[in-house]
């Protein structure tokens, strides 16, 4: 594999006489140092999900768009609505901070977030940061952060609708409204989904069936030319049948109320001083029901509070300064065991450059945070972007420390099996990175390659004290490191083809026992071949996973075996106001694990109808 990564080198290198004299990538506005600014700029190794990327999919759930992806690996325990976690750059779910339109939607009790629920037809494009973004977004940024950003309306009124329908007796429509000018925009989104499922045991026969239901909005006003305004709010209800410890469980079902709202104000009080207010709530209600046991009933409420106060000085077109101050309040409850909350409060900066003709570009940021329970920590990261002209090349450059606090469950859980423990000190990384990037033809191909290296201390487990008395506290006892080499290349073959491909190779080692790290696979490959041509589009996406483990102590009995999918898609717009669309998952019916012991789709297929008025 290194000698292939070397190769690559060695092309990005060699071949500046097919290029151009300069690149010229088109601007994509990101959130990577939360100010608007085009990728090309930016020092952090990001990828964006275009709106249209996902619209060719056909997919209709998060997971589905981003279980392609190289850098991250999906861990799901079961079909359609089973919880779905993310796995970026080799660190745990807790590591990778997810934001919807910027605003944080973990769980204050797991520390991870659930993606299974969150549809894709609100969405305007995902932004994935990789690396340590403690800077700027605080705990749980150690290994990225993922932004789902949703749809502004546009344009004259207009009404879109959609019904598909497919395998596991699944259906699901959806409407949008939208609209905007330049004094105001809207748009709101509404979408039910069913599916009878698989089971979401392996060896299961009983299908496990999901119901979504979810609504969303987004509305902004700009009442004069210093004042921009946006509010933003998404509920959505579920009910998933679940399985337990990989066996058909009949009546183990999980209920979830899901909210988000939050308000945006930017105010230009002078031509280089921008202010952002943000003011937000999240709040997601789970009810587990099982009539058969005790065990597996509890009823979780988890919630987050959150002032962000962002101050932009645009000093120059080469020197812009960002300032902030953060409050958020953490709520959870577990009805019975405990009911707490805690306070975080945090100041940050960051400086961004622009040097030699602004063929070098540095980002440096600071933040100094304040936990209710553990006290302050300090992070800090810098990066930069160097131009080589003459061979027509970037390269990029980081490092960066990030930290993670103690979860509520961390802190304060108390029950049969164990207890929480106050005296935790947050998990702590440091992590660099370099990265070449070069377009060989120009607006034709391109190719990119990074490595990383990320160390973490402190990492937080649950360890059994004392030994053989299955009562379990949470201890800072493990460190890791993580290190890898992600690479990438598009080349369009012609007008209407475009061969896309991403490469990643994972070398994660636990340092006290030595042992990879679970629910990480060593190599994962992805590719697609789109064409587009007229009023006809097809995708064709191939992803090879190579083999992990699920658990720590890398037992054979808990191997994930390598495995490979093919999926189709494909639409043909039929008028100028009605689409056709239709998609096929696992084309050769492979049958593979994510977590061990949990089943996954065979062969699928689905169809479907858009019509806009």
């Amino acid at each position: 594999m290194y000698k292939v990564c070397l190769l690559l080198l060695s092309l990005l290198i060699a071949l500046p006489v097919w290029a151009e004299e300069t690149i010229k990538i088109k601007e994509v506005v990101v959130s990577a140092t939360k100010i608007e600014e085009a990728i090309e700029e930016i020092t952090s190794d990001v990828i964006v999900i275009k709106s249209e990327d996902i619209k060719n999919k056909n997919v209709e759930f998060v997971p589905d768009v981003l279980r392609n992806v190289a850098e991250l690996n999906l861990v799901q325990y079961g079909g359609a609505g089973k919880l779905a976690s993310i796995i970026l750059r080799g660190g745990s779910s807790t590591h990778t901070l997810v934001m919807i339109d910027g605003v944080k939607v973990k769980s204050t009790t797991t520390g991870s977030f659930d993606f299974s629920g969150i549809n894709v037809d609100d969405i305007e494009r995902i932004e994935i940061v990789k690396g340590p973004q403690s800077t700027l977004y605080g705990s749980g940024a150690m290994a990225g952060v993922i932004n789902i950003i949703t749809k502004k309306g546009k344009g004259k009124p207009k009404i879109e609708t959609s019904f598909e329908g497919g395998s596991f007796g699944t259906y699901k429509p959806s409407v949008t409204v939208s609209g905007g000018d330049k004094k105001i925009d809207y748009r709101i989104t509404g979408t039910y989904f069913y599916t009878d499922g698989i089971s979401a045991a392996k060896q299961g026969t009983e299908r496990d069936g999901y119901k979504n239901a979810a609504l969303s909005g987004k509305l902004g006003f700009r009442p004069t030319e210093k004042l921009d305004v946006e509010i933003t709010g998404k509920y959505y209800y579920d009910r998933s049948e679940l399985d337990d410890f990989g066996k058909d469980d009949l009546n183990y079902i999980q209920h979830g109320n899901h909210y988000m709202l939050s308000g945006k104000g930017k105010l230009y009080l002078l031509n280089i001083w921008e202010q952002v207010l943000t003011v937000s709530t999240v709040k997601d209600s789970l009810k587990y029901r099982y009539p058969d046991t005790s065990r597996n009933n509890s009823d979780i409420t988890t919630g987050m509070n959150t002032i962000d106060w962002q101050h932009n000085l645009y000093f120059s077109e080469r020197y812009t300064f960002t300032a902030g101050a953060e409050y958020r309040n953490e709520k959870g409850e577990n009805k019975g065991v405990f009911d707490k909350a805690v306070d975080n409060k945090a100041l940050y900066l960051n400086n961004k450059l622009k040097f030699l003709n602004d063929d070098l570009i540095i980002n440096a940021g600071l933040r100094y945070g304040d936990h209710e329970t553990f006290g302050s920590e300090t992070t800090y990261r810098i990066g930069g972007i160097y131009n080589i002209k003459p061979l027509v090349l970037k390269v990029r450059g980081s490092y960066g420390t990030g930290f993670r606090a103690p979860t509520l469950n961390e802190l304060y859980y108390q029950g049969s099996l164990g207890s929480g423990n106050l005296n935790l000190k947050p998990e702590k990384s440091n992590s660099w990175e370099i990265g070449l990037e070069k377009d060989i033809v120009k607006d034709k191909v391109s190719i990119s390659i990074t490595y990383f290296d990320q160390n973490y201390n402190d990492l937080i487990n649950w360890v059994e004290s004392p030994p053989g008395s299955w009562q379990y506290t949470p201890q800072n006892v493990a460190k890791a490191e993580v290190k890898g080499i992600e690479a990438s290349a598009s080349i369009k073959i012609t007008e209407t083809l475009t061969l896309k491909s991403s490469y990643t190779n994972l070398d994660t080692e636990d340092k006290e026992t030595g042992k990879r790290l679970p629910m990480r696979p060593k190599d994962k490959l992805n590719m697609t071949v789109e064409y587009v041509k007229g009023d006809a589009a097809i995708l064709a996406g191939y992803t090879f996973v190579g083999e992990a483990y699920d658990n720590a102590a890398n037992s054979e009995s808990k191997k994930l075996a390598s495995y490979s999918l093919i999926n189709l898609s494909g639409s043909y717009r039929l008028t100028k106001n009605i689409k056709l669309f239709g998609r096929i998952d696992n084309l050769l019916e492979e049958d593979y694990e994510t977590a061990k012991g949990y089943g996954v789709p065979g062969f699928s297929a689905f169809a479907g109808v858009k019509i806009e008025i």
